[in-house]
């Protein structure tokens, strides 16, 4: 088991590779009392187009399949159901769908080893009948109409829609009641058996406990059970427009207050920085335009055209990087005009600069303070940059006004698309 110190912070990660291809993670910490442990699958929305792990050609399922499989693993074939086994011990467990991955989870302060087990038991035992799939389907068609009522899930689902062609990100997590339709169990069973093998998974372990007794509680679980001989899963390429779907929408909707949305699409083809150092530098040129110590928050409120900060929402669609400046008041238009007269001038005093610069790291130090906090920033780490960030402060320290300056001269502002909520 390897010891992986977070340098700077003075706090360590221990790793290990598992001989099925399983990697796991534990962060242990004596002052806390409770424990937080996922199990995440590579496996989110976007990969709808992939060659099947006993295939050799690509095959295309319906858009939903990993949003409805979290629902079918939740679904054991003998008792006790997940949620009454974690309840025996005190313990809560849940589970959630992203574009990029699926993650099932429980916090514990009780019998941690046997609620580890138990969880690698049943995500790693799927049990599927015609019948059992087909009930499900109106269980999430029933989730789809509810999350169609929510202006805030129309807006976010509209800038997507408004601004990608064929980048899958622009498609709803949960997908559209034609798709479920059309979702069999031979579908989740492919997709299942693809990405569900323990080499396309990980396990985090975060909270205070023995490293070397939960590592081998882990190792003995996994050594009694046998998977298919790992394979590298080939996902679909795709092409993506640097231009907009949608310039402009307004859309009518049950909601007391409008609510815009002012999204920049930005090419990320000719911009050769980590995808850690470009959202680092999107957050401190973004919060220092936008946020609640920006002169154009206090400019907007004197003038009684806001009421709330400007949301600012980041989505790294692979191709694409989508900014979304969200907020909602009654005077939009002059909320727009507002927002693109700022865009017109980028740039960051340095004084800001600096200031977000040490914001960024008190973050970061802060973090380790929270078990939660520690297993996200892992999962984050393993999905987007594909391995654990061990120098995180170093990153931030690394960060230079002049090479914001360039990165700010090479950004395509120009593609931009606004969707406004407003009342019937």
């Amino acid at each position: 088991m390897e010891k992986i110190k977070i340098k700077d912070i003075d706090e360590y990660i221990y790793y290990e590779k598992l001989d099925n291809g399983l990697k796991v993670y534990l962060y242990t910490k004596d002052n806390v009392y409770s424990n937080y442990v996922t199990f995440t699958t590579k496996y989110g929305s976007i990969y709808n187009e992939f060659v099947p792990i006993n295939g050799d050609k690509m095959i295309k399922v319906p858009k939903g399949v990993a949003h409805f499989l979290e629902h079918k693993v939740f679904e054991q074939k003998e008792d006790p159901q997940p949620m009454e086994f974690f309840a025996k011990s005190g313990s809560i467990c849940n589970a959630y769908t992203t574009f990029k991955n699926t993650t099932y989870l429980f916090y514990a302060t009780e019998a941690l080893t046997e609620n580890i087990n138990y969880l690698l038991d049943y995500v790693q035992n799927i049990y599927l009948t015609p019948e059992s799939v087909d009930s499900e389907k109106g269980i999430i068609s029933e989730e789809i109409h509810m999350y169609e009522d929510r202006p805030n899930d129309i807006l976010n689902e509209k800038i997507r829609w408004n601004t990608l062609h064929n980048n899958p990100f622009k498609d709803s997590i949960i997908g559209e009641i034609k798709d479920i339709e059309r979702i069999n169990k031979e579908d989740l069973e492919t997709c299942y058996y693809t990405f569900y093998h323990p080499s396309n998974m990980f396990l985090t372990v975060c909270g205070n406990f023995d490293p070397e007794e939960v590592m081998a509680s882990i190792k003995e679980n996994q050594n009694s059970k046998s998977f298919a001989k790992p394979k590298e899963i080939k996902i679909e390429k795709y092409n993506e427009s640097d231009k907009v779907v949608k310039d402009s929408e307004v859309i009518n909707v049950s909601t007391s207050i409008p609510k815009v949305a002012y999204t920049l699409k930005i090419p990320l083809h000719d911009i050769k920085l980590s995808r850690r150092k470009l959202h680092l530098y999107m957050y401190i040129l973004f919060t220092s335009l936008f946020d609640e110590t920006s002169v154009f928050d206090k400019e907007l409120k004197d003038n009684n055209i806001i009421s709330n900060t400007t949301f600012i929402s980041l989505l790294n669609c692979d191709t694409h990087l989508l900014i979304s400046l969200i907020n909602e008041t009654t005077k939009y238009k002059e909320f727009l005009d507002s927002v693109k007269d700022r865009l017109k001038k980028l740039k960051v005093e340095e004084k800001d600069f600096n200031r977000k610069k040490k914001i960024l790291i008190s973050n970061e130090i802060l973090a380790f303070e929270n078990v939660e906090a520690i297993g996200d920033i892992i999962i984050d780490n393993i999905i987007f940059d594909g391995k654990l960030e061990d120098n995180p402060i170093e990153v931030i320290n690394e960060l230079n006004i002049d090479e914001l300056n360039n990165l700010i001269k090479k950004l395509s502002i120009d593609n931009t698309s606004e969707v406004i909520l407003k009342e019937n």
